[in-house]
């Protein structure tokens, strides 16, 4: 097992070269504040009625059910309220234009995704059919995947390790996007089908214990929490390893799942020291983006060159646990 001193090193190494990269190319920010300066003047994209229509639809199911939801406990009778007053602040707050910014795949730094309150003001363009939600939402997000890839590429160029393509000109860059975009899709569309493979019969299972006791349906219910969890905390490293190292979509998978299980203190330790950063930037930044137009814009900017400093330091983190795990299967063999 890694020493404590040996895993904060790592970490804190990692973090202080990403931003010392960084500081070398501020033009790197320059997409993250695109996004938002969209997101701030475009109007927002509701599917406010849609959501109210389901919560309509849920609270008259709910109705339907008479004394035997009243009798299944107080929890399960105030559900209705619950899931309307939760329906009725996401339907003010979402904004389908948020799909435009891979945060979790790519790790895009979006102020207005993050504090969606800053938009409440905005003028909004309902959409109220079904399948213009779904159209509009599968093509922002297909959009979305692709800044996301661009983001992560130009990232990828200024450090100084991986085996993917560096200097490249232009149309060569355009196809690596390319490539790498058709590989993410291809991981996310697999991703669909194994969680879908997972969920069906864990439903079920879920479904019909629920039947026989609630509380081992709750139980149930949280291990299938945990259970997905672990599952993304060991793809943590895929999207990084398809663009850095330029590897395809099932060598990507096992290089992300051989680095955490071989680094799994160290690779918890980055992602809750960076989530905690987020976090904090995020708590520090909410008073002062209210502070009129320089707040807002002084914000933005403070917000993406953090986040953006987080995702350098994510790529060289990769790496160096790539050459740790390496030397110590090396050593092993030795």
């Amino acid at each position: 097992m890694q020493s404590a001193e040996g895993i904060g090193l790592g970490i804190i190494d990692s973090l202080s070269a990403g931003y010392r990269l960084l500081v070398r190319r501020l033009e790197l920010l320059l997409l993250p504040l695109l996004l938002d300066a969209f997101l701030w003047f475009a109007p927002r994209l509701s599917i406010e009625p849609l959501l109210q229509r389901f919560a309509s639809f849920y609270v008259g199911l709910f109705d339907q059910m008479g004394d035997a939801a009243v009798a299944a406990g107080p929890g399960l009778a105030d559900l209705p309220a619950q899931v309307t007053a939760a329906v009725d602040t996401a339907g003010k707050s979402f904004n389908l234009f948020d799909l435009l910014v891979s945060s979790s795949l790519y790790h895009v730094p979006s102020l207005l995704v993050i504090l969606p309150d800053l938009k409440m003001g905005q003028a909004s363009q309902d959409i109220v059919s079904l399948f213009n939600a779904g159209g509009s939402g599968l093509f922002l997000g297909l959009l979305g995947l692709l800044l996301g890839v661009v983001y992560m590429n130009l990232l990828a160029r200024i450090v100084p390790l991986g085996e993917g393509e560096k200097g490249v000109t232009p149309p060569l860059f355009l196809s690596v996007v390319v490539r790498h975009w058709l590989r993410s899709l291809g991981f996310l569309l697999a991703l669909v089908l194994f969680l879908l493979m997972l969920y069906i019969p864990v439903g079920v299972g879920v479904a019909v214990l629920m039947l026989i006791s609630p509380a081992l349906g709750v139980g149930a219910m949280m291990l299938m929490s945990g259970l997905m969890t672990v599952i993304f905390f060991y793809l943590y490293f895929v999207t990084v390893a398809l663009v850095l190292d330029n590897l395809g979509v099932r060598a990507a998978v096992m290089r992300s799942i051989v680095l955490v299980r071989n680094n799994f203190w160290s690779t918890l330790g980055f992602f809750l020291l960076t989530n905690l950063i987020s976090v904090g930037i995020t708590l520090l930044l909410r008073d002062i983006a209210t502070m009129g137009l320089a707040g807002l814009v002084g914000s933005a900017l403070v917000n993406a060159f953090v986040g953006t400093g987080l995702a350098v330091a994510l790529l060289i983190f990769y790496r160096t646990r790539l050459i740790v795990t390496a030397e110590k299967v090396q050593g092993q063999k030795a």
